[in-house]
């Protein structure tokens, strides 16, 4: 007779909680840097600025670093102007400065933001804008940092919430490989479920790096496999 075990609940509720805080996890860090593109920062550059870092997650009161490191990759000296707008609840902060660039240096800028720069209730954004300095043209990028009220910092909030996204699927993907002849039907279900694990880690490390329109690609796909896959679980074991 044809073993039709079913996954036991546990597994089950393990692995959609680890889904679930992974999705959830990408989507405010998704959304901070997507607020921030369409934030009312004024355009004035068609070039992309690389290497913005803004905190993924803070707490409300805790300060954070937003840094950039502007580099000269010509044989030229280059003395661009920088340009930071950073949110508060009134008019942006403005930072305006002068760099010199040798052949091939390159320098970090910081600056620090705090709860005074908090808008729209739960982020901090930020713009900075590279002037043009020949041979290189304006460049500019945005970042946003997503705002959680809780007694812990963001970073400490981040890790937790990872590692509890990658202990919950990883276990259960681990237990269910391990057991497929006892769960010979529902293992059906296992490479949808490790495709959609993946798709859930990708969504998280682009969302990370604020590659906001990969991380929105991702999360679709993710939200498709999350429709999909009970229905697919449930077709098997019958």
């Amino acid at each position: 007779m044809e073993n039709t075990r079913r996954i036991p609940i546990l597994l089950i509720a393990t692995y959609v909680l680890g889904v679930l805080i992974g999705f959830a996890l990408a989507v405010i860090t998704t959304w901070a840097d997507v607020e921030a593109n369409f934030y009312g920062f004024p355009r004035r550059a068609n070039n992309a600025l690389f290497g913005l870092n803004c905190p993924i997650i803070m707490s409300a009161n805790e300060t954070g670093v937003i840094s950039i490191r502007v580099s000269n990759t010509t044989e030229k000296p280059l003395a661009p102007a920088v340009k930071t707008e950073i949110s508060t609840p009134a008019i942006a902060d403005s930072f305006r400065e002068s760099i010199r660039l040798a052949p091939g240096e390159s320098k970090k800028l910081e600056w620090t933001v705090g709860p005074g720069n908090i808008d729209l209730k739960y982020f901090i954004f930020a713009k900075v804008l590279v002037y043009a300095s020949y041979p290189t043209p304006d460049r500019e990028a945005t970042c946003g940092t997503f705002i959680i009220d809780l007694p812990i910092s963001g970073n400490a909030f981040l890790v937790i919430m990872v590692a509890l996204s990658m202990t919950g699927m990883g276990s259960v993907l681990y237990s269910l490989y391990r057991s497929k002849t006892q769960f010979p039907q529902a293992a059906n279900a296992l490479p949808l479920m490790m495709f959609q694990a993946v798709v859930i880690i990708i969504a998280l490390v682009v969302s990370f790096i604020g590659w906001w329109i990969q991380a929105i690609v991702a999360l679709v796909v993710a939200l498709l496999t999350i429709v999909i896959l009970p229905n697919f679980l449930v077709t098997r074991q019958r």
